[in-house]
């Protein structure tokens, strides 16, 4: 591990026309001291002629290839495995950073040694109009937390939880492929957790919203984050976390459950029988994990669904709900 080097990953496919952005951002941060690991997860277009000319310009550059597409979760896994900094972030292939962000983190780190995270400031940037819209942090969230508090805090997303970690941090936590699509938030609840202090940083960040990124398309893949979210909540069972975090997390994963639902009811045509089978054993199978012990009546959506003895007789329920409108979702 070299002190003071901060390890950069970012996992790129078919990032052709977007990776200069990110890459371009990176390599003009005002801290200079950086290796950025660029992992190629078998792209089909020019991502990896991208790549060589900025590896060209800036000997920071490491690159990596994948030898077939393995996704996002699988490409990072492979980047940390060649990482040597003291610190360590990702920025995804389509997204950027200010140029000041990893200055203002390492200068976070360095005033406080206690700190093993910081928070990136999150915009949202609608890639269409470029517009940029500030992520809303709770005011109740403190600006120092301990893990523990960071942890409850960030599973309902009171603060954005992107940021840079002590290296460690992150290298001691699951595989991230075992997540899906969804692995970086997810496993990132666990890496707050194990901090010793969590701080709110400045360092902006800008997430491009893409109409093309499976969390936006019409997949079953988007059902995913279903068994993410349970398997967080095994791994925060197993770390014997206070009963608090544990209900934070059943809320947000009923939340989820009845978006996922409503997903479903309003795409089934457009996927496949064989599809319409999975979602449907899906969204069963999830129904099955919850309890009422852990959805007291102030943490559901309203109107308020009531658990019903099958996953059918509930279903039937929240069809009913859609239909009339009586809830809105975006699908």
């Amino acid at each position: 591990m070299t002190k003071g080097l901060v390890s950069i990953i970012v996992a790129a496919y078919n990032a052709g026309n977007l990776l200069p952005r990110c890459l371009d951002s990176l390599i003009s941060q005002t801290y200079r001291k950086l290796e950025i690991i660029v992992i190629n997860d078998a792209s089909t277009d020019n991502t990896q002629e991208v790549i060589d000319a900025y590896r060209a310009r800036d000997s920071r550059i490491i690159a990596l290839d994948m030898p077939v597409n393995s996704g996002a979760p699988a490409a990072r896994n492979e980047g940390m495995k060649h990482t040597s900094g003291e610190f360590m972030t990702m920025v995804d292939a389509d997204d950027e950073i200010a140029a000041d962000t990893i200055e203002l983190c390492i200068n976070d780190f360095q005033e406080n040694p206690d700190l093993d995270f910081v928070t990136f400031d999150l915009y949202l940037v609608d890639s269409v109009t470029n517009r940029k819209t500030a992520f809303r942090t709770n005011p109740l969230v403190p600006n120092v937390m301990t893990g523990e508090q960071a942890c409850y805090w960030s599973i309902l997303y009171d603060f954005a939880p992107n940021g840079m970690s002590r290296s460690p941090l992150e290298q001691n936590m699951p595989a991230l492929a075992e997540y899906g699509q969804h692995s970086d938030e997810t496993v990132t609840h666990l890496i707050l957790l194990n901090a010793r202090y969590v701080k709110l940083g400045k360092g902006r960040y800008y997430y491009y919203q893409m109409p093309s990124s499976v969390t936006h398309k019409t997949s079953i893949r988007r059902l995913e984050i279903l068994d993410s979210r349970l398997l967080l909540r095994k791994q925060l069972e197993e770390r014997k976390v206070a009963d608090k975090i544990l209900l934070r997390l059943e809320k947000r994963r009923w939340k989820e459950f009845i978006s996922m639902c409503y997903f479903y009811w309003k795409n089934r045509k457009s996927l496949t029988p064989e599809e319409q089978c999975q979602a449907i054993r899906k969204l069963r199978d999830t129904y099955d994990t919850f309890s009422y012990k852990r959805l007291p009546i102030g943490t559901v959506l309203k109107p308020r669904f009531m658990m019903l003895t099958t996953f059918s007789m509930f279903y039937l329920q929240l069809k009913t709900v859609f239909t009339l409108k009586l809830i809105h979702l975006c699908p």
